[in-house]
């Protein structure tokens, strides 16, 4: 079944999307490092409940759906951030698969801390 694609007017958030590498930290922990940034115009839109808690299930968890021009390299090491809040991919498609649409289906971790991530 084929989605329904967003005409442009529907690309109203400014997302980051930056590939995230966890390296090892002094301390015996890990520092992640952020390289790859870009910024888009994106559709975010909440998930249905049936989504999540199926998601619950499989310990797969999707709380949001991102729809962004195509762009091609996309993978689950990458992470959203919007505004204060951070996402972690969880999933990439090519929406309907003619390359004119990215699909994200992302898990929201919650705010960015003054370091840019969520650890503490």
């Amino acid at each position: 079944m084929a989605m329904r694609e967003p005409s442009a007017g529907e690309l109203t958030r400014r997302i980051t999307l930056r590939l995230r590498t966890d390296i090892p930290a002094p301390d015996q922990g890990l520092d992640s490092l952020f390289t790859d940034q870009k910024r888009r115009w994106a559709k975010i839109e909440p998930v249905g409940t049936a989504v999540y808690a199926n998601g619950v299930q499989t310990d797969v968890k999707i709380t949001h759906r991102m729809i962004l021009y195509y762009l091609k390299g996309m993978s689950e090491s990458h992470e959203v951030v919007h505004g204060d809040t951070i996402y972690r991919v969880r999933r990439v498609a090519d929406m309907n698969g003619n390359s004119r649409f990215t699909l994200l289906e992302v898990e929201e971790l919650g705010p960015q801390l003054s370091g840019g991530g969520i650890y503490v």
